[in-house]
C-alpha cells in the first residue's frame, strides 16, 4: 500500500475502522518480520570458535548466516530527550530540552541447536575479549595484525531491519557499530527434569553508534533482496518471484 494511503485514517477518526477494499483502507504495520546481517565480524572469531569451542570449521560467513537464521527477536535501543525544568510564580512549571540520551545496548534472542553452536560462538567471542582464567585478552598480535587487541578486531557492525509480510519491502532499518557481546550465556544451560523445552538464548550487546540514514535503508533493501532471492532459490527451484535468478545470491 502506498504511503499516501495511510492518510485514509483521516475520514476514520470516529470508528477507527480501516478495513475494506479501496477507499478508507489503511494497512497496519505488522510486526514479526525482522532480519539481521552482521558486517565486520572479528576476523579472529572463526579461529577462536574453532580452537576454543571446537565448533567445526565454520568461517565468518557461515557464522553470519547461522546468527541471522537463528535470530528470533531483536530489542533495539530507544532515545530520550532530557529536559531542565523551571518553576515559575505559584509553582507553575516550564521546561527546555537539554540533551538526548540514546540507549547503548541491544538484545537479540537466538534459537539454540544441537551441538550448541550459538553457545560456542558467543563463548568464544566473549573469551576473545577477556579470558576468564586470566582476566586479559588473548588478542596479542602485532600492530595491524588481525589478532591485535583493538576494538576494530573484537567488535562488529550489525544491520537490522523489519519488512512488510512480503519479507522484502523495508519498513524500519538501523545500523549499529561498535557491537560486542556482554554475556557468556553459560547460565542458559541449567538442567531441570521438570522443564523439557526448546532453548532460546538472550544475548545483550554493547554498541557505540546508531545510524538511521537513507543509506541504511538502502543497504537494508539490498540485503533484503539477497535474502529474498536466496530463499526463492532454495525453496522454489532456482528462480525468484519474478522468474529471474540473481547471480551470486546463493550465499549472501
Amino acid at each position: 500500500m502506498a504511503l499516501q494511503n495511510s492518510f485514509a485514517v483521516v475520514p476514520q477518526i470516529m470508528d477507527r475502522h480501516f478495513g475494506g477494499t479501496d477507499k478508507g483502507v489503511a494497512d497496519p504495520y505488522v510486526s514479526g518480520y525482522h532480519f539481521i546481517y552482521w558486517q565486520n565480524l572479528p576476523a579472529a572469531l572463526q579461529q577462536f570458535q574453532a580452537h576454543i569451542a571446537g565448533n567445526g570449521n565454520l568461517n565468518n560467513k557461515q557464522i553470519n548466516m547461522l546468527l541471522a537464521g537463528s535470530c528470533l527477536s531483536v530489542t533495539p535501543p530507544g532515545g530520550t530527550l532530557n529536559k531542565a525544568e523551571f518553576t515559575g510564580l505559584g509553582g507553575t512549571k516550564w521546561s527546555v530540552p537539554t540533551n538526548v540520551d540514546y540507549g547503548n545496548t541491544l538484545t537479540i534472542k537466538f534459537l539454540e541447536f544441537q551441538n550448541t553452536p550459538i553457545l560456542k560462538i558467543f563463548h568464544s567471542w566473549f573469551r576473545m575479549i577477556r579470558e576468564y582464567r586470566t582476566g586479559t585478552s588473548p588478542l596479542v598480535g602485532t600492530e595491524g595484525a588481525s589478532n591485535e587487541y583493538t576494538k576494530r578486531h573484537y567488535s562488529a557492525s550489525l544491520l537490522y531491519w523489519t519488512t512488510r509480510p512480503d519479507g522484502l519491502n523495508v519498513e524500519y532499518a538501523a545500523y549499529y557499530t561498535g557491537v560486542f557481546p556482554t554475556k557468556d550465556p553459560q547460565d542458559a544451560f541449567a538442567g531441570d527434569v521438570t522443564a523439557v523445552d526448546k532453548l532460546e538464548i538472550d544475548i545483550e550487546f554493547s554498541l557505540d553508534w546508531i545510524w538511521q540514514e537513507p543509506w541504511v535503508y538502502q543497504a537494508a533493501a539490498e540485503q533484503a533482496q539477497i535474502y529474498h532471492d536466496t530463499n526463492m532459490v532454495n525453496r522454489h527451484g532456482g528462480v525468484n518471484s519474478s522468474g529471474q535468478f540473481k547471480e551470486g545470491s546463493e550465499e549472501p
